[in-house]
């Protein structure tokens, strides 16, 4: 039961998952990014996260500093992706719904767990987030390397 955040916090992120397929999220980012995305592409990065999630899940406390990887992850994508995009381009951003009502709770509940633990130290958290955005990164970096691939003189 120890792990439970993590397993809701997979859970929320298969609804979250939803959220951005039911509402185009792939259209709101190309316009917003200007990166040619494919659906399969979503699905496969978006695969990994889940599997993520589970190994995430399965290890909880017994490896704190990688479980809250994904913890971070989900704030990351919470806070930058879909909240921040939101007020700053000020145009709603498909996921903003699970962010605000799913992710940002459970993060937090599992922050506070951490911190009851005594393991929710500066170092911790900002490994945690710095980790997450290192995870939300990668597929936006294979994304620039796509294009930069596609654009070179053949």
């Amino acid at each position: 039961m120890e792990n439970v955040p993590f397993w809701i916090l997979t859970v929320a992120y298969s609804a979250h998952i939803l959220e951005e397929y039911v509402l185009d999220w792939k259209s709101w980012a190309q316009q917003t990014s200007g990166l040619k995305m494919e659906w399969a592409e979503f699905f496969v990065a978006n695969f990994a996260v889940i599997v993520l999630g589970i190994c995430c899940s399965a290890v909880g406390y017994t490896c704190p500093v990688f479980a809250y990887l994904f913890v971070g992850l989900a704030a990351v994508n919470a806070i930058f992706a879909h909240i921040g995009t939101t007020v700053v381009i000020r145009r709603f951003s498909p996921g903003l719904i699970t962010s605000v009502f799913l992710f940002i709770p459970v993060c937090a509940w599992a922050y506070a767990i951490a911190s009851e633990k005594g393991i929710l130290t500066v170092s911790f958290t900002i490994t945690s987030l710095l980790g997450g955005f290192l995870i939300m990164s990668f597929p936006i970096i294979l994304q620039l390397i796509k294009k930069k691939m596609n654009n070179s003189p053949k």
